[in-house]
């Protein structure tokens, strides 16, 4: 299915085969005098990064942990397809809209309680 742009509270089925990520041992690495280091091409391909991609990175507990957009979207479709099985039938997109239009009904409600306590007329 083709990637739609832009968002829709039309149902878009969640497509996902899972997929084992891959995984490099320990490597000894250089760092440069600028702070660099050189990630070895194996471990990009585990990564799933190129040359000029963005990574987000940060340090856990002393580990400097580097993660590639791609692996993040992996993990998190993986965790919620675990979840879709332990809760079928469970929409969580209607649920979301149905909770912020509820939110937005509250705002705009309180927002009118202040509007006429300042002799103003109702927003729609």
């Amino acid at each position: 299915m083709p990637r739609q742009k832009g968002l829709s509270e039309e149902p878009q089925p969640f497509e996902h085969e899972p997929a084992e990520l891959a995984s490099v041992g320990y490597m000894r690495l250089k760092i440069d005098s600028a702070g660099r280091v050189v990630i070895p091409a194996e471990m990009r391909a585990a990564m799933m990064v190129k040359p000029g991609d963005t990574v987000t990175a940060r340090v856990v507990e002393g580990e400097f942990c580097i993660v590639s957009p791609e692996v993040a979207l992996r993990r998190f479709q993986e965790v919620g397809r675990k979840w879709r099985e332990k809760n079928p039938g469970v929409d969580l997109v209607e649920e979301l809209i149905a909770e912020r239009r509820e939110e937005a009904r509250r705002e705009l409600e309180e927002a009118n309680e202040w509007r006429k306590a300042h002799g103003l007329p109702p927003l729609e």
